[in-house]
Protein backbone atom coordinates (compact mmCIF):
# COMPACT_ATOMS: atom_id res chain seq x y z
CA UNK A 1 0.00 0.00 0.00
CA UNK A 2 1.47 3.35 -1.06
CA UNK A 3 1.09 6.18 1.46
CA UNK A 4 0.33 9.75 0.45
CA UNK A 5 -0.96 12.84 2.24
CA UNK A 6 -3.01 13.99 -0.75
CA UNK A 7 -4.01 12.16 -3.92
CA UNK A 8 -5.27 14.21 -6.87
CA UNK A 9 -7.12 12.75 -9.81
CA UNK A 10 -6.00 14.47 -13.02
CA UNK A 11 -2.86 16.40 -13.98
CA UNK A 12 -4.32 19.73 -15.04
CA UNK A 13 -3.99 23.34 -13.94
CA UNK A 14 -5.30 22.85 -10.40
CA UNK A 15 -3.01 19.88 -9.86
CA UNK A 16 -0.06 21.87 -11.17
CA UNK A 17 -0.86 24.72 -8.77
CA UNK A 18 -0.93 22.35 -5.80
CA UNK A 19 2.18 20.47 -6.96
CA UNK A 20 4.22 23.66 -7.17
CA UNK A 21 2.94 24.81 -3.74
CA UNK A 22 3.84 21.42 -2.24
CA UNK A 23 7.31 21.81 -3.76
CA UNK A 24 7.59 25.28 -2.18
CA UNK A 25 6.39 24.12 1.24
CA UNK A 26 8.73 21.14 1.31
CA UNK A 27 11.66 23.21 0.08
CA UNK A 28 11.10 25.67 2.94
CA UNK A 29 10.86 22.90 5.53
CA UNK A 30 7.14 23.38 6.15
CA UNK A 31 6.31 19.80 5.23
CA UNK A 32 6.97 17.06 4.60
CA UNK A 33 3.93 16.69 2.36
CA UNK A 34 3.59 13.75 0.00
CA UNK A 35 1.48 14.42 -3.07
CA UNK A 36 0.41 11.83 -5.64
CA UNK A 37 -1.16 12.92 -8.93
CA UNK A 38 -2.86 10.22 -10.99
CA UNK A 39 -3.31 10.98 -14.70
CA UNK A 40 -4.91 8.55 -17.13
CA UNK A 41 -4.09 10.28 -20.42
CA UNK A 42 -1.32 12.89 -20.31
CA UNK A 43 -0.53 16.05 -18.33
CA UNK A 44 -2.70 18.97 -19.44
CA UNK A 45 -4.85 16.57 -21.44
CA UNK A 46 -7.78 19.00 -21.61
CA UNK A 47 -5.59 21.75 -23.06
CA UNK A 48 -3.50 20.04 -25.72
CA UNK A 49 -6.18 19.76 -28.40
CA UNK A 50 -5.69 16.00 -28.62
CA UNK A 51 -8.57 15.15 -26.30
CA UNK A 52 -12.23 16.15 -26.20
CA UNK A 53 -13.82 19.09 -27.97
CA UNK A 54 -11.06 21.64 -27.66
CA UNK A 55 -8.79 21.98 -30.68
CA UNK A 56 -6.05 23.58 -28.61
CA UNK A 57 -6.18 26.75 -30.68
CA UNK A 58 -8.89 28.50 -28.63
CA UNK A 59 -7.78 31.57 -26.71
CA UNK A 60 -7.41 31.29 -22.96
CA UNK A 61 -10.32 33.06 -21.27
CA UNK A 62 -8.09 34.64 -18.59
CA UNK A 63 -4.65 36.17 -18.82
CA UNK A 64 -1.90 33.61 -18.11
CA UNK A 65 -0.30 36.18 -15.79
CA UNK A 66 -2.87 34.85 -13.32
CA UNK A 67 -0.57 31.87 -12.95
CA UNK A 68 -0.28 29.14 -10.33
CA UNK A 69 0.97 31.54 -7.66
CA UNK A 70 -1.56 34.31 -8.26
CA UNK A 71 -2.54 36.43 -6.33
CA UNK A 72 0.64 35.84 -4.29
CA UNK A 73 -1.03 36.53 -0.94
CA UNK A 74 0.02 33.41 0.93
CA UNK A 75 0.45 35.43 4.13
CA UNK A 76 -3.34 35.33 4.45
CA UNK A 77 -3.15 31.56 4.96
CA UNK A 78 0.36 30.84 6.24
CA UNK A 79 1.13 34.00 8.20
CA UNK A 80 4.82 34.77 8.59
CA UNK A 81 5.78 32.01 6.15
CA UNK A 82 3.62 33.43 3.36
CA UNK A 83 6.17 35.81 1.84
CA UNK A 84 8.82 33.10 1.62
CA UNK A 85 6.30 30.75 -0.01
CA UNK A 86 5.43 33.37 -2.62
CA UNK A 87 9.11 33.97 -3.38
CA UNK A 88 9.48 30.29 -4.27
CA UNK A 89 6.24 30.37 -6.26
CA UNK A 90 7.62 33.17 -8.45
CA UNK A 91 9.97 30.53 -9.88
CA UNK A 92 6.86 28.83 -11.33
CA UNK A 93 5.28 31.94 -12.79
CA UNK A 94 4.11 32.33 -16.37
CA UNK A 95 6.97 34.76 -16.99
CA UNK A 96 9.53 32.22 -15.73
CA UNK A 97 8.04 29.63 -18.07
CA UNK A 98 8.45 31.98 -21.04
CA UNK A 99 12.01 32.77 -20.01
CA UNK A 100 12.82 29.06 -19.68
CA UNK A 101 11.40 28.39 -23.14
CA UNK A 102 13.03 31.53 -24.62
CA UNK A 103 9.77 33.22 -25.59
CA UNK A 104 9.53 35.97 -22.99
CA UNK A 105 10.75 38.95 -25.06
CA UNK A 106 8.66 37.94 -28.06
CA UNK A 107 5.47 37.76 -25.97
CA UNK A 108 6.15 41.12 -24.33
CA UNK A 109 6.97 42.82 -27.65
CA UNK A 110 3.79 41.43 -29.19
CA UNK A 111 1.75 43.29 -26.59
CA UNK A 112 1.00 40.39 -24.21
CA UNK A 113 -1.43 38.66 -26.61
CA UNK A 114 -3.94 36.05 -25.48
CA UNK A 115 -2.42 32.58 -25.48
CA UNK A 116 -3.92 29.44 -26.96
CA UNK A 117 -5.08 26.49 -24.91
CA UNK A 118 -2.21 24.34 -26.15
CA UNK A 119 0.30 27.00 -25.06
CA UNK A 120 -1.21 27.00 -21.60
CA UNK A 121 -1.01 23.22 -21.66
CA UNK A 122 2.71 23.53 -22.30
CA UNK A 123 2.94 25.73 -19.22
CA UNK A 124 1.16 23.11 -17.11
CA UNK A 125 3.45 20.37 -18.42
CA UNK A 126 6.51 22.51 -17.61
CA UNK A 127 5.24 23.14 -14.08
CA UNK A 128 4.76 19.46 -13.38
CA UNK A 129 8.27 18.73 -14.62
CA UNK A 130 9.74 21.36 -12.27
CA UNK A 131 7.78 20.51 -9.09
CA UNK A 132 9.77 17.58 -7.71
CA UNK A 133 9.95 17.90 -3.91
CA UNK A 134 7.39 15.46 -2.52
CA UNK A 135 5.48 15.20 -5.80
CA UNK A 136 4.82 11.86 -7.51
CA UNK A 137 3.00 11.70 -10.85
CA UNK A 138 1.48 8.31 -11.67
CA UNK A 139 0.39 7.32 -15.16
CA UNK A 140 -2.76 5.32 -14.62
CA UNK A 141 -6.52 5.41 -14.24
CA UNK A 142 -8.38 5.59 -10.93
CA UNK A 143 -10.87 2.72 -11.01
CA UNK A 144 -12.20 2.69 -7.46
CA UNK A 145 -12.18 4.82 -4.32
CA UNK A 146 -13.17 3.29 -0.97
CA UNK A 147 -12.89 4.02 2.75
CA UNK A 148 -10.54 2.23 5.10
CA UNK A 149 -12.16 1.18 8.35
CA UNK A 150 -11.14 3.04 11.53
CA UNK A 151 -8.27 4.84 9.84
CA UNK A 152 -9.86 7.96 8.36
CA UNK A 153 -8.21 7.25 5.05
CA UNK A 154 -9.22 6.88 1.43
CA UNK A 155 -7.99 3.87 -0.50
CA UNK A 156 -7.52 4.75 -4.17
CA UNK A 157 -7.18 1.87 -6.64
CA UNK A 158 -5.21 2.73 -9.77
CA UNK A 159 -4.77 0.66 -12.92
CA UNK A 160 -1.32 1.36 -14.39
CA UNK A 161 0.35 -0.06 -17.50
CA UNK A 162 2.52 -2.13 -15.15
CA UNK A 163 -0.43 -3.40 -13.11
CA UNK A 164 -2.60 -2.45 -10.14
CA UNK A 165 -1.51 -0.03 -7.41
CA UNK A 166 -3.22 1.19 -4.25
CA UNK A 167 -2.76 4.53 -2.51
CA UNK A 168 -3.89 5.39 1.00
CA UNK A 169 -4.43 9.03 1.93
CA UNK A 170 -6.25 11.30 4.43
CA UNK A 171 -7.25 13.69 1.64
CA UNK A 172 -8.41 13.16 -1.93
CA UNK A 173 -9.02 15.80 -4.58
CA UNK A 174 -11.20 15.45 -7.64
CA UNK A 175 -10.40 17.60 -10.68
CA UNK A 176 -11.50 17.68 -14.29
CA UNK A 177 -14.93 18.46 -15.67
CA UNK A 178 -16.67 15.26 -14.57
CA UNK A 179 -19.11 13.17 -16.58
CA UNK A 180 -21.19 14.85 -19.27
CA UNK A 181 -24.83 15.37 -18.40
CA UNK A 182 -27.10 13.17 -20.52
CA UNK A 183 -29.70 14.61 -22.83
CA UNK A 184 -33.08 12.94 -23.31
CA UNK A 185 -33.16 11.17 -26.69
CA UNK A 186 -34.60 8.25 -28.61
CA UNK A 187 -32.25 5.23 -28.70
CA UNK A 188 -32.07 5.14 -32.49
CA UNK A 189 -30.56 8.64 -32.74
CA UNK A 190 -27.70 7.98 -30.30
CA UNK A 191 -25.17 7.60 -33.14
CA UNK A 192 -25.90 11.17 -34.25
CA UNK A 193 -25.38 12.73 -30.81
CA UNK A 194 -21.96 13.85 -29.59
CA UNK A 195 -20.98 15.09 -26.14
CA UNK A 196 -18.57 17.51 -24.45
CA UNK A 197 -16.08 14.71 -23.88
CA UNK A 198 -16.40 13.05 -27.31
CA UNK A 199 -13.00 12.41 -28.83
CA UNK A 200 -12.24 14.38 -31.93
CA UNK A 201 -11.96 11.25 -34.06
CA UNK A 202 -15.65 10.63 -33.40
CA UNK A 203 -16.55 13.79 -35.29
CA UNK A 204 -15.29 12.15 -38.46
CA UNK A 205 -18.85 10.85 -38.79
CA UNK A 206 -19.89 14.36 -39.80
CA UNK A 207 -19.26 14.50 -43.58
CA UNK A 208 -16.74 16.94 -45.03
CA UNK A 209 -17.81 16.69 -48.66
CA UNK A 210 -21.28 18.20 -48.28
CA UNK A 211 -23.17 20.70 -46.19
CA UNK A 212 -25.04 19.46 -43.12
CA UNK A 213 -26.93 20.96 -40.21
CA UNK A 214 -25.48 20.64 -36.72
CA UNK A 215 -27.31 21.55 -33.51
CA UNK A 216 -25.22 22.53 -30.47
CA UNK A 217 -27.02 22.51 -27.11
CA UNK A 218 -25.59 24.63 -24.32
CA UNK A 219 -24.87 28.18 -23.22
CA UNK A 220 -21.26 28.23 -22.03
CA UNK A 221 -17.63 27.63 -22.92
CA UNK A 222 -18.15 24.01 -24.01
CA UNK A 223 -20.79 25.03 -26.54
CA UNK A 224 -18.57 27.74 -27.93
CA UNK A 225 -15.57 25.38 -28.09
CA UNK A 226 -17.68 22.89 -30.05
CA UNK A 227 -18.80 25.63 -32.41
CA UNK A 228 -15.25 26.89 -32.95
CA UNK A 229 -13.86 23.40 -33.56
CA UNK A 230 -16.57 22.25 -35.97
CA UNK A 231 -16.72 25.57 -37.78
CA UNK A 232 -13.06 25.23 -38.69
CA UNK A 233 -13.24 21.57 -39.70
CA UNK A 234 -16.68 21.74 -41.37
CA UNK A 235 -16.84 25.27 -42.90
CA UNK A 236 -19.86 24.42 -45.08
CA UNK A 237 -22.00 23.22 -42.18
CA UNK A 238 -24.93 25.18 -40.77
CA UNK A 239 -24.83 25.57 -36.98
CA UNK A 240 -27.68 26.25 -34.58
CA UNK A 241 -26.81 26.91 -30.93
CA UNK A 242 -29.67 26.23 -28.51
CA UNK A 243 -29.03 28.20 -25.32
CA UNK A 244 -31.45 28.53 -22.37
CA UNK A 245 -30.67 32.22 -21.90
CA UNK A 246 -29.84 35.12 -24.16
CA UNK A 247 -26.18 34.81 -25.25
CA UNK A 248 -23.94 36.97 -23.07
CA UNK A 249 -20.24 37.74 -23.30
CA UNK A 250 -18.01 37.77 -20.24
CA UNK A 251 -17.38 41.21 -18.77
CA UNK A 252 -14.09 41.68 -16.94
CA UNK A 253 -14.18 44.84 -14.88
CA UNK A 254 -11.86 45.51 -11.97
CA UNK A 255 -14.52 44.58 -9.42
CA UNK A 256 -15.41 41.30 -11.12
CA UNK A 257 -11.77 40.33 -11.48
CA UNK A 258 -11.21 41.09 -7.81
CA UNK A 259 -13.93 38.63 -6.83
CA UNK A 260 -12.32 35.90 -8.93
CA UNK A 261 -8.80 36.67 -7.68
CA UNK A 262 -9.49 36.48 -3.97
CA UNK A 263 -13.06 36.06 -2.70
CA UNK A 264 -11.97 36.95 0.86
CA UNK A 265 -11.37 40.53 -0.31
CA UNK A 266 -15.11 40.94 -0.83
CA UNK A 267 -16.26 38.63 2.00
CA UNK A 268 -17.81 36.26 -0.56
CA UNK A 269 -19.14 33.73 1.94
CA UNK A 270 -21.04 36.43 3.83
CA UNK A 271 -22.93 37.52 0.72
CA UNK A 272 -26.48 36.28 0.36
CA UNK A 273 -27.04 33.09 -1.61
CA UNK A 274 -29.09 35.03 -4.13
CA UNK A 275 -26.27 37.54 -4.70
CA UNK A 276 -23.70 34.79 -5.13
CA UNK A 277 -25.91 32.88 -7.57
CA UNK A 278 -26.51 36.03 -9.60
CA UNK A 279 -22.80 36.84 -9.81
CA UNK A 280 -21.84 33.32 -10.91
CA UNK A 281 -24.64 33.22 -13.46
CA UNK A 282 -23.66 36.51 -15.09
CA UNK A 283 -19.87 36.26 -14.81
CA UNK A 284 -19.00 32.60 -15.19
CA UNK A 285 -21.78 30.20 -16.20
CA UNK A 286 -23.76 30.67 -19.36
CA UNK A 287 -21.40 33.26 -20.83
CA UNK A 288 -19.37 33.21 -24.04
CA UNK A 289 -15.84 34.34 -24.77
CA UNK A 290 -16.05 37.79 -26.47
CA UNK A 291 -13.19 37.08 -28.86
CA UNK A 292 -14.73 33.88 -30.19
CA UNK A 293 -18.12 35.56 -30.44
CA UNK A 294 -16.57 38.31 -32.57
CA UNK A 295 -15.28 35.68 -35.00
CA UNK A 296 -18.78 34.42 -35.74
CA UNK A 297 -20.57 37.77 -35.59
CA UNK A 298 -20.93 37.99 -39.40
CA UNK A 299 -21.13 34.27 -40.15
CA UNK A 300 -24.50 33.52 -41.74
CA UNK A 301 -23.92 29.81 -41.11
CA UNK A 302 -24.24 30.31 -37.35
CA UNK A 303 -27.42 31.20 -35.47
CA UNK A 304 -28.54 31.23 -31.84
CA UNK A 305 -31.93 30.02 -30.63
CA UNK A 306 -33.14 30.80 -27.12
CA UNK A 307 -34.83 27.87 -25.45
CA UNK A 308 -34.30 24.71 -23.42
CA UNK A 309 -34.00 21.43 -25.32
CA UNK A 310 -36.29 18.81 -23.78
CA UNK A 311 -35.84 15.81 -26.07
CA UNK A 312 -34.09 14.63 -29.22
CA UNK A 313 -36.19 12.31 -31.37
CA UNK A 314 -36.04 10.63 -34.74
CA UNK A 315 -36.98 12.92 -37.62
CA UNK A 316 -39.39 12.15 -40.42
CA UNK A 317 -36.45 12.10 -42.83
CA UNK A 318 -34.17 9.15 -42.18
CA UNK A 319 -30.77 10.08 -40.81
CA UNK A 320 -31.86 13.30 -39.15
CA UNK A 321 -32.84 14.24 -35.60
CA UNK A 322 -35.75 16.32 -34.37
CA UNK A 323 -34.88 18.70 -31.54
CA UNK A 324 -37.79 19.52 -29.23
CA UNK A 325 -37.38 22.80 -27.39
CA UNK A 326 -39.33 24.97 -24.97
CA UNK A 327 -39.07 28.74 -24.82
CA UNK A 328 -40.98 31.68 -23.40
CA UNK A 329 -42.93 31.79 -26.66
CA UNK A 330 -43.94 28.13 -26.38
CA UNK A 331 -42.78 24.70 -27.53
CA UNK A 332 -41.30 24.14 -30.97
CA UNK A 333 -39.17 21.62 -32.87
CA UNK A 334 -36.60 21.71 -35.64
CA UNK A 335 -34.59 19.11 -37.54
CA UNK A 336 -30.82 18.69 -37.92
CA UNK A 337 -28.36 16.09 -39.13
CA UNK A 338 -26.29 15.90 -35.92
CA UNK A 339 -26.38 17.25 -32.37
CA UNK A 340 -23.63 18.08 -29.87
CA UNK A 341 -24.68 17.96 -26.22
CA UNK A 342 -22.78 20.72 -24.38
CA UNK A 343 -25.15 21.07 -21.43
CA UNK A 344 -22.27 20.60 -18.99
CA UNK A 345 -20.66 18.05 -16.73
CA UNK A 346 -21.54 16.42 -13.44
CA UNK A 347 -18.67 16.02 -10.97
CA UNK A 348 -20.78 14.16 -8.45
CA UNK A 349 -21.71 11.55 -11.04
CA UNK A 350 -18.02 10.97 -11.73
CA UNK A 351 -17.51 10.46 -8.01
CA UNK A 352 -20.54 8.19 -7.72
CA UNK A 353 -19.16 5.89 -10.42
CA UNK A 354 -15.90 5.46 -8.50
CA UNK A 355 -17.38 4.66 -5.08
CA UNK A 356 -18.72 1.20 -4.17
CA UNK A 357 -22.25 1.12 -2.77
CA UNK A 358 -21.27 1.04 0.91
CA UNK A 359 -18.91 3.95 0.50
CA UNK A 360 -21.60 5.97 -1.29
CA UNK A 361 -23.94 5.25 1.61
CA UNK A 362 -21.35 6.34 4.18
CA UNK A 363 -20.63 9.57 2.29
CA UNK A 364 -24.36 10.22 2.08
CA UNK A 365 -24.73 9.59 5.83
CA UNK A 366 -21.97 12.04 6.76
CA UNK A 367 -22.83 14.80 4.30
CA UNK A 368 -26.59 14.42 4.44
CA UNK A 369 -28.46 13.41 1.29
CA UNK A 370 -25.71 14.22 -1.18
CA UNK A 371 -26.70 12.01 -4.09
CA UNK A 372 -30.37 12.90 -4.26
CA UNK A 373 -29.99 16.68 -4.14
CA UNK A 374 -31.78 18.51 -6.97
CA UNK A 375 -29.46 20.02 -9.62
CA UNK A 376 -30.13 23.56 -8.37
CA UNK A 377 -29.25 22.78 -4.73
CA UNK A 378 -26.06 24.17 -3.25
CA UNK A 379 -23.42 21.53 -2.53
CA UNK A 380 -21.95 22.04 0.99
CA UNK A 381 -18.31 22.97 0.31
CA UNK A 382 -16.05 24.13 3.15
CA UNK A 383 -13.21 26.63 3.27
CA UNK A 384 -10.61 24.03 2.27
CA UNK A 385 -12.78 23.37 -0.82
CA UNK A 386 -13.75 20.09 0.75
CA UNK A 387 -17.10 18.36 0.94
CA UNK A 388 -18.28 19.74 4.27
CA UNK A 389 -18.93 17.22 6.99
CA UNK A 390 -17.07 14.35 5.33
CA UNK A 391 -14.14 12.60 6.99
CA UNK A 392 -11.61 11.94 5.46
CA UNK A 393 -11.43 15.10 3.39
CA UNK A 394 -12.63 15.13 -0.20
CA UNK A 395 -11.67 18.33 -2.04
CA UNK A 396 -13.83 19.24 -5.05
CA UNK A 397 -12.81 22.74 -6.22
CA UNK A 398 -15.03 22.46 -9.27
CA UNK A 399 -18.10 22.58 -6.99
CA UNK A 400 -16.79 25.39 -4.76
CA UNK A 401 -17.74 28.33 -6.96
CA UNK A 402 -21.03 29.14 -5.29
CA UNK A 403 -19.99 28.49 -1.68
CA UNK A 404 -16.40 29.74 -1.62
CA UNK A 405 -15.81 31.92 -4.67
CA UNK A 406 -16.20 31.73 -8.47
CA UNK A 407 -12.46 31.54 -9.18
CA UNK A 408 -12.08 28.10 -7.61
CA UNK A 409 -14.10 26.42 -10.36
CA UNK A 410 -11.77 27.77 -13.07
CA UNK A 411 -8.35 29.45 -13.35
CA UNK A 412 -9.30 32.61 -11.48
CA UNK A 413 -7.34 32.07 -8.24
CA UNK A 414 -5.01 29.08 -8.46
CA UNK A 415 -2.72 30.40 -5.73
CA UNK A 416 -5.58 30.78 -3.23
CA UNK A 417 -6.92 27.37 -4.27
CA UNK A 418 -3.65 25.61 -3.45
CA UNK A 419 -3.37 27.46 -0.13
CA UNK A 420 -6.88 26.45 0.89
CA UNK A 421 -6.38 22.76 0.00
CA UNK A 422 -2.95 22.44 1.62
CA UNK A 423 -3.58 24.46 4.77
CA UNK A 424 -4.82 21.44 6.79
CA UNK A 425 -1.59 19.58 5.98
CA UNK A 426 0.83 22.30 7.06
CA UNK A 427 2.09 22.55 10.62
CA UNK A 428 1.21 25.98 11.98
CA UNK A 429 -0.88 26.87 8.93
CA UNK A 430 -3.11 29.68 10.16
CA UNK A 431 -5.03 32.30 8.28
CA UNK A 432 -5.08 35.96 9.21
CA UNK A 433 -8.33 35.64 11.12
CA UNK A 434 -7.08 32.72 13.17
CA UNK A 435 -8.57 29.82 11.21
CA UNK A 436 -6.35 26.78 11.24
CA UNK A 437 -6.49 23.54 9.38
CA UNK A 438 -9.73 24.04 7.46
CA UNK A 439 -13.17 22.94 8.56
CA UNK A 440 -12.35 19.23 8.45
CA UNK A 441 -8.84 19.38 9.90
CA UNK A 442 -9.66 17.37 12.99
CA UNK A 443 -10.90 14.26 11.17
CA UNK A 444 -7.56 13.61 9.47
CA UNK A 445 -5.36 15.24 12.06
CA UNK A 446 -3.19 18.31 11.70
CA UNK A 447 0.42 18.33 10.65
CA UNK A 448 2.83 16.97 11.53
CA UNK A 449 0.69 13.87 12.32
CA UNK A 450 -1.05 13.69 8.94
CA UNK A 451 2.11 14.16 6.95
CA UNK A 452 4.47 11.76 8.72
CA UNK A 453 4.74 8.22 7.35
CA UNK A 454 4.49 6.69 10.84
CA UNK A 455 1.01 8.15 11.33
CA UNK A 456 -0.65 6.29 8.53
CA UNK A 457 0.00 2.80 9.75
CA UNK A 458 -0.25 -0.25 7.51
CA UNK A 459 -2.92 -2.37 9.06
CA UNK A 460 -6.55 -2.34 8.13
CA UNK A 461 -8.06 -3.48 4.89
CA UNK A 462 -10.50 -1.27 2.94
CA UNK A 463 -13.72 -1.19 4.91
CA UNK A 464 -16.56 -0.01 2.76
CA UNK A 465 -15.45 -1.97 -0.28
CA UNK A 466 -17.66 -4.50 -1.95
Amino acid sequence: MNESDLVIMGAGAKSAAIATKVHALNTLGLGPIRLTIVEATEPAASWSGRNGLTSGSESLAVTPVKDVGFPYQSYQTFGEHGDAIDRVMILFSWHQHLIATRRYARWIDAGLPAVQHREYGQYITWLLSQATEGVNIVHGRVTRVSLQRDADRWVVDVTRPSGQAHYRCPALMLTGPGVHRPISHDPDVAARIFHCDSRRVEFSRIPRDRSCEVAIVGGGESALSALALLRRSRPDALFTVYTPNLPMSRAESFLENRVFSNPDDVAWSSQSLESRRDFVRHSDRGVFDPQTLSEIAYDDNCRFVTGRVTHVASADIEGRVRVHCESAAGAFADEHDYLVNCTGFDLLEQLRELLPANTRAEVDRQVGGLWERPPSAEIPIGRSLELKGLCPRLHIPGLAGLSQGPGFANLGSLGVLSNRVLEPLVSGGRSQDGRSGGSNAACAGSAPETVMPEAAGDAAEPAFSE
